[in-house]
């Protein structure tokens, strides 16, 4: 299983099952329908999917994990952007980022 969501494709290309996944926890929906595209054997509904789930697998680890993760989960309302050391609160361009991938994942 991989841990690692922008390479889990290429992972399951190579006989791979799954991922805990870091982006799923801010886009479920289109995570979901990128693994049970891949278990269909759409490979180009998969590739299309990953795609545009790129920009939040790449700019939810810009700044250590869980902190951007946190930022994206306060945005959907899920929880309060409320940290306590040693995490704190991302920067304002890891920020921007971030807003940006959500509203490319639509």
């Amino acid at each position: 299983m991989s841990g690692e969501d922008a390479t889990v494709l290429g992972y399951m290309a190579h006989g791979g099952h799954g991922c805990i996944s870091v982006t799923s926890n801010v886009a479920p929906r289109l995570c979901s329908e990128f693994h049970l595209a891949w278990q269909k054997g759409d490979v180009a509904t998969a590739l299309k999917l990953h795609d545009k789930l790129m920009p939040l697998h790449i700019n939810l680890f810009i700044e250590s994990n869980p902190s951007p993760v946190k930022y994206a989960l306060s945005l959907l309302g899920k929880i309060d952007e409320t940290l306590r050391l040693p995490m704190v609160p991302v920067s304002e361009p890891t920020r921007v980022a971030v807003r940006s991938a959500m509203v490319h994942a639509g």
